[in-house]
């Protein structure tokens, strides 16, 4: 996002669309409220190994999640892209074989300054505080927001969200492998990794959604997409979120926002920014270059010749 990009207006409209939106059964971020009685989802934190995380589950003992398997809670929240590193892989990625795991398909999100953007981050340190509780005092890292700047230097803060391609299959040995679709990874580099001790499977997936208007109604509806390069910096998308604390080195642990879904709602902005930015390029173009001439120097001055001297012996 650059000076051609309506900052303002993209924020008005993020809160627009962030307040009329319906309340399902989707837990919103901004208006989660966990283990307060009356309100909000009753969650607990849960130990999982293979690989060992620590996820927050709904209910506040195993009998009250009457379904057959856990549900890890899902929250879900509006924005606005100022960074996306989403695929398809194009290149080899140049990194070591134990590196693999680090390799993420990721956005960052911001909300100009959107109240309801605001509220969800707070939702955020909250979560934080509900794990933090399970660890020994100082063990779980900070949890910390990032930061954008605006062209014109102007901070918004701003979360990041992301989802490895690859778990280490020592970390997961019970993990069911699932090929990679051909829009990730059209060349096969990922898919190689497979063969060196790392498997892809249903928890590495992102799920790319965008809005289509019925032909028989005119009501409108998600539709899952392949098409992850359609997102752009600028573009007002809808993320599905869990949170995770994963162990690090001597005793350490971080949360992480992990991404399940995004879906686009509004790319309006992006592509008038786009548009202005092409029109500019193209006056620079077309403008005429004037070549200019200059004298520089100084001219120096003929110096008198001396007038012929005859000499009598």
């Amino acid at each position: 996002m650059d000076s051609h990009y309506d900052l303002q207006g993209a924020r008005n409209a993020l809160e627009q669309i962030a307040c009329s939106a319906p309340e399902g059964e989707d837990r919103r971020l901004a208006s989660m409220v966990l283990n307060t009685p009356g309100q909000g989802d009753h969650a607990r934190v849960v130990r999982f190994e293979h690989p060992q995380t620590w996820r927050l589950i709904k209910g506040t003992s195993a009998v009250e999640n009457k379904g057959p398997e856990n549900e890890e809670l899902v929250f879900t929240f509006m924005g606005i892209i100022s960074q996306v590193n989403f695929p398809p892989i194009k290149e080899k990625p140049c990194v070591a074989h134990r590196r693999y795991k680090f390799l993420r398909q990721s956005a960052s999100l911001t909300g100009l300054g959107s109240p309801t953007f605001d509220a969800a981050l707070e939702a955020t340190h909250r979560i934080f505080d509900t794990f933090q509780r399970q660890f020994q005092k100082g063990a779980l890292d900070p949890w910390q927001t990032d930061v954008w700047q605006t062209p014109s230097h102007q901070s918004h803060p701003s979360l990041l969200v992301s989802n490895r391609y690859l778990t280490p299959r020592r970390d997961a040995p019970r993990m069911e492998h699932i090929p990679f679709e051909s829009e990730v990874d059209p060349h096969g580099y990922l898919e190689a990794m497979f063969k060196d001790g790392y498997v892809h499977g249903e928890e590495n997936i992102v799920e790319y959604y965008t809005k289509s208007t019925s032909t028989k109604d005119g009501k409108q509806m998600w539709l899952r997409k392949r098409w992850s390069q359609r997102f752009r910096e600028g573009d007002i998308v809808e993320v599905q979120v869990s949170f995770v604390v994963v162990p690090l080195k001597e005793q350490k642990y971080k949360m992480l926002g992990i991404l399940h879904a995004i879906a686009l709602l509004d790319t309006s902005f992006s592509q008038e920014a786009t548009r202005k930015r092409s029109i500019t390029a193209s006056a620079l173009r077309t403008t005429p270059v004037v070549s200019l001439k200059r004298k520089v120097g100084y001219e120096t001055e003929q110096q008198p010749k001396k007038a012929n001297m005859e000499v009598d012996g």
